[in-house]
């Protein structure tokens, strides 16, 4: 009697399931990477812009203090009657341009402040207010010119606010402004400032699609102002 050739039967049930299984478990794997590498891409796609927004910001408010206090009073010829046409390096308030404010404890400065700064420089396009302010979790610019005495650098910006960084999230104790004077006896006035730190807290937009937790990031600088005192 022949024995029975049975290679052309194909799989049996059970291989096929076997088969199945194993198909299963791998592409489940597979996905899964895919799908934990997609959710980790997101998350630090989310801290990168958020950094890159903050270190946008940071640069140009260190560009525009290097800037602060040109061109200086004395450099020019008519000073008296032409206020508008030098900087000072910063502006203030209140009681601008009068009578300078003190910064510091004790001090009635409202700007300068941990938050808020005016700076002043000709940029290209005459002698501009550039200010930063934070308000409500967002870092403000506006920048405008110089307006002749008794205008105020502070309502004269007010109107050209606009939002530059968001999703500050710079806690009471930690200011975005504070400041370095020209030696340690200067006083402690906007027009003796020398170094501006800056401090950004700032958060991602998103939420880290793994954790569900906002991530946070932290830059600092540090701005020297080149311009002579007046």
């Amino acid at each position: 009697m022949k024995k029975r050739n049975n290679s052309a039967d194909g799989f049996s049930l059970v291989e096929l399931l076997v088969g199945t299984v194993l198909f299963t478990i791998i592409t489940g794997a597979v996905f899964s990477l895919l799908l934990s590498a997609q959710l980790r891409y997101q998350g630090e796609s989310n801290v990168t812009e958020a950094f890159q927004q903050a270190n946008v910001a940071l640069d140009q408010i260190v560009r525009d203090v290097h800037s602060a206090g040109y061109p200086p009073k004395n450099s020019l010829v008519v000073t008296s009657t032409l206020p508008q046409s030098y900087a000072l390096p910063f502006a203030w308030s209140p009681s601008y341009p009068v009578t300078p404010c003190t910064l510091g404890t004790g001090g009635n400065c409202t700007i300068p402040g941990d938050n808020d700064l005016i700076v002043e420089a000709d940029t290209g396009s005459g002698i501009q207010w550039i200010r930063y302010s934070l308000q409500n979790g967002t870092l403000l610019r506006g920048v405008t010119l110089k307006a002749p005495a008794p205008a105020d650098p502070v309502s004269s910006t007010d109107g050209a606010l606009v939002p530059y960084l968001d999703n500050v999230i710079n806690p009471a104790s930690v200011a975005v402004f504070s400041y370095a004077f020209d030696t340690p006896t200067s006083p402690a006035q906007p027009s003796y400032i020398r170094e501006v730190n800056i401090t950004l807290i700032v958060q991602s937009a998103q939420p880290d699609p793994q954790t569900q937790q906002f991530r946070t990031i932290t830059l600092t600088g540090q701005a020297t102002r080149f311009n002579p005192n007046q």
